[in-house]
């Protein structure tokens, strides 16, 4: 878990990139803990974990923002199956919302849940994959 506490100093995108990546990872978790306890629950999505899922799409589609502004600027990842992970995390709320009913049932706090557990998946490749 190293990977959680080394920073690089070289720029300020590098320092922001890495920064933003620890907190999806960590936000990701938020998520699929807060989705799974709704399913075990017996409960469908709250509007409030809807929302909360919209910030977590928006810090992945940040993250890979200023990805791209690194890369204008000469960095590159270690492995380019980094950029992979990049889009796959952009790519995977949007997915669960539309296998879902729209977060109209308790089946979809479940897909929610899983959808995170992925995510910190991608977000911990994503890291290793980039050189962090």
């Amino acid at each position: 878990m190293t990977f959680l506490l080394a920073v690089k100093q070289d720029s300020l995108p590098l320092v922001l990139h890495q920064g933003f990546a620890r907190a999806f990872l960590i936000y990701s978790a938020l998520m699929a803990g807060w989705g799974f306890f709704l399913w075990v629950r017996g409960r469908n999505p709250s509007g409030g974990y809807l929302g909360a899922l919209i910030l977590d799409e928006g810090l992945a589609i940040l993250q890979g923002v200023v990805g791209l502004i690194l890369r204008t600027q000469g960095h590159a990842p270690h492995d380019a199956l980094h950029y992979l992970y990049g889009v796959v995390a952009v790519v995977t709320l949007p997915a669960a919302y539309f296998l879902s009913d729209e977060g109209t049932s308790r089946r979809d706090s479940l897909y929610f849940g899983l959808a995170g557990l992925f995510l910190i998946g991608v977000a911990i490749r994503g890291t290793v994959t980039g050189g962090g």
